[in-house]
């Protein structure tokens, strides 16, 4: 009795050169990429930050237009860390009198590591390098033209410049691995 060919299935898997050149491919790829991961990972922490606090300011100038109150963000420069601050009258209960209040805030939120502030400020008072800034939104939603900077520790020539047009809310964000810093122009609108 013969094997009926419809029913012979061919024997699967793959030869042993097949399996060389597949794993001197694998090979080459790790020697080429691994490698070149640790430029990577640092700036990908300081895009990460940037980006935290790019949604951090679009978030609070959108509250303070819809709730037609101001808003506040401050920065601890010294700390690496920022948080939302939120005027007292939005914790008014009906025990509360609003001369008792305080402004009150979230938790800090920390940068990632070996990210920091290189400085936050506006053209009209310059730049702060220390101490708590705060970057105020008023009940329409503007502020004046602001800037916040963040550089990596490890490399301090890394920056990432964010960089706030108060009246329009339009943020522009400019990447540097040489050190230049964006700089804000004095408007006089903006600049409240």
């Amino acid at each position: 009795m013969t094997p009926d060919p419809a029913r012979r299935t061919a024997a699967g898997g793959f030869t042993l050169l097949e399996l060389l050149v597949t794993m001197t491919m694998v090979a080459l790829l790790f020697a080429i990429v691994v490698p070149n991961l640790g430029a990577f990972v640092p700036s990908a922490r300081l895009r990460g930050s940037g980006k935290q606090i790019l949604r951090t300011l679009d978030w609070a100038r959108s509250e303070a237009r819809i709730q037609a109150r101001p808003m506040t963000i401050e920065f601890d420069l010294d700390h690496a860390r920022w948080r939302i601050v939120h005027p007292p009258e939005l914790r008014l209960t009906r025990d509360e009198d609003e001369n008792e209040l305080m402004e009150w805030s979230f938790d800090w939120n920390a940068l990632e590591d070996g990210v920091v502030f290189a400085g936050a400020g506006d053209s009209k008072h310059g730049m702060a390098k220390k101490g708590v800034y705060k970057l105020a939104f008023d009940e329409h939603g503007f502020t004046g033209d602001q800037l916040v900077l963040l550089q990596l520790t490890e490399d301090p020539k890394v920056v990432w410049g964010l960089s706030l047009r108060g009246l329009t809310g339009q943020v522009t964000v400019e990447e540097s691995d040489q050190g230049q810093t964006p700089e804000l122009q004095y408007v006089e609108e903006g600049a409240f």
